[in-house]
């Protein structure tokens, strides 16, 4: 018999793991243990991939994405078995809660409105575009739930392509007298800083070479407490999107923009043409940092010069506060 999850049983084993579980078993958020290839490797696989010009998806999983897809995989596939029972006990962000998690989904990434129907709805679509992901940028443990449904070339750790200023002979090189579209909602600012500063943004001016031309798409906003009344839900601002993209020439798409990008990147390989989900790192490497590089993430301080800006006021959301504190702002 399948155990599902319900409040009760949800308050038994929070209760539990507080009370008993010793938090020092907690695997930590940042996973290596699937990784095929790291750093200066990975970026370098990264590149020759896209350097072979064939159609590709490179992607990571959004932590807030990737929980509502397991906590709602465990509820359609196996319910609470005792390896689900143990990994929540022993790992503080697992996922089991499929209808706590989708209120997530609505106000850190995106999705809209709060309806348990479309939950399952998003559930078997990003089942299907998984499966087009060629390069993973692998770091949480929960992966291992939907592994199976995928058919990844290579999993890679998440700075291996996430971050390609980190790298000699970085990826993003590929990217030079290329049509290259960036969808994103901070267009305007990504613009100006290719326009302007491009060149004082890094060290090494392979990391933003030149492309032949840059193309944009202004990428729905609709977490937080941003409304855009045009779509009734998720999925017509998603086709929305996918119909903006497909009225554009390019080589290859840069996407980061919420729970939308890794389904706009599965959309762009399945046009025949090459995708980098880049999720929140699309931003950095136009130069346009947030909270979340100067105070979670310090570590990438040292990159930002005084040519970097924040975003432009009118491209921060209503709410902007409710997600992490309003780290991309």
């Amino acid at each position: 018999m399948k155990i599902r999850n319900n409040r009760l049983i949800n308050k038994v084993l929070n209760v539990y793991c507080h009370k008993f579980c010793d938090e020092k078993e907690h695997l930590e958020l940042r996973y290596a243990g699937y990784q095929d290839l790291q750093d200066q490797l990975a970026n370098d696989y990264v590149y020759e991939l896209l350097a072979s010009g064939k159609p590709v998806m490179v992607s990571k999983f959004g932590s807030v994405e990737l929980s509502n897809l397991v906590s709602r995989h465990i509820d359609q596939t196996t319910g609470l078995t005792r390896n689900v029972i143990y990994d929540f006990l022993h790992y503080k962000n697992v996922a089991i809660d499929y209808k706590g998690w989708l209120r997530n989904l609505c106000s850190n990434a995106g999705f809209f409105p709060y309806d348990l129907d479309l939950g399952l709805r998003w559930y078997h679509l990003m089942m299907q575009d998984i499966k087009e992901v060629d390069v993973l940028g692998s770091y949480i443990y929960e992966e291992k739930y939907v592994a199976q449904s995928m058919n990844c070339l290579k999993r890679v750790n998440i700075d291996g392509y996430f971050s390609p200023f980190r790298w000699n002979n970085p990826w993003s090189k590929v990217l030079k007298g290329k049509k290259v579209l960036v969808v994103h909602p901070f267009v305007e600012s990504i613009k100006y800083q290719y326009e302007n500063n491009r060149e004082h943004l890094f060290e090494n001016p392979d990391v933003l070479p030149e492309f032949k031309e840059l193309i944009l798409v202004k990428a729905v906003q609709t977490q937080a407490d941003a409304k855009d009344s045009r779509f009734k839900d998720w999925f017509e601002a998603l086709q929305y999107m996918k119909d903006e993209i497909d009225k554009c020439d390019y080589d290859i798409a840069l996407i980061g923009c919420g729970a939308y990008g890794m389904c706009l990147a599965a959309h762009v390989k399945r046009q025949g043409k090459q995708a980098v989900h880049l999720a929140s790192m699309t931003q950095m490497l136009f130069g346009v940092y947030g909270k979340r590089w100067l105070d979670s993430e310090p570590e990438y301080r040292k990159y930002i010069n005084k040519y970097w800006i924040r975003p432009d006021k009118n491209e921060i959301p209503q709410g902007a506060d409710r997600v992490e504190g309003g780290c991309y702002w």
